[in-house]
């Protein structure tokens, strides 16, 4: 058997603690199937023979797996020029609920826990789309992904925002401090991010806890 704590595809990234029989020359387990992604069989969706040759999880249970969140979007362009259906990491993490879940009949918070570490460019996907730049002045459009985060929020997704990224967009005026607004730069943050001292700090210490790590 062998395992590995980092797959860079989003295809494979819930395979990380997963029994890897088929990858080794050993029978492939055909019984994974609880529920169908796309409503279609594995053989009627990608062809015959095709659940013969799927690997799926054999642990579904206490699987916890820390992100890491260090960009904006998927594309290296300007924040400004990022498609909308291009933020860097939230599709990744869409697709790894629905393995879990749909796929393997996992719950969040009984099977499974997905964390997700926030910092340098990543930190603008965690700030309200609409709020106060470091003057205090009203602003709007800076993060086009802020739904997407809450419904991951919403699904159970941790996401921890690093604390000197925070320091960092207070210095360059992205974020008030607490002489331009009253709630400051958490005012910012969209409800349910919750901070860490250090993202790359924490993800170590996540490491340490048990959590497997992924980088997309």
């Amino acid at each position: 058997m062998r395992t590995s704590s980092l797959f860079a595809a989003s295809c494979t990234v819930a395979g990380l603690l997963a029994t890897s029989g088929a990858w080794a020359g050993e029978a492939s387990n055909t019984t994974c199937p609880v529920g169908l992604v796309n409503g279609q069989t594995l053989d009627g969706e990608f062809g015959p023979g095709s659940a013969e040759l799927t690997q799926c999880l054999e642990r579904r249970h206490n699987v916890k797996v820390v992100m890491q969140i260090n960009n904006f979007c998927r594309d290296a362009v300007p924040r400004s020029q990022c498609a909308g259906n291009r933020a860097y990491a939230l599709g990744n993490i869409n697709n790894m609920i629905k393995d879990y879940e749909i796929t393997h009949g996992m719950r969040a918070g009984r099977d499974y826990e997905i964390v997700a570490v926030v910092h340098s460019g990543g930190g603008w996907l965690v700030l309200k789309d609409s709020g106060l730049d470091g003057n205090g002045d009203p602003v709007s459009g800076r993060n086009q992904f802020e739904g997407q985060v809450r419904d991951l929020i919403d699904q159970g997704v941790k996401f921890y925002f690093c604390q000197n990224t925070t320091r960092g967009f207070i210095r360059n005026g992205t974020l008030p401090d607490s002489t331009e607004s009253t709630a400051g730069a958490t005012g910012e943050l969209i409800e349910g991010v919750e901070y860490t001292t250090a993202g790359v700090t924490s993800i170590a210490e996540f490491q340490n806890r048990g959590y497997s790590y992924v980088q997309p």
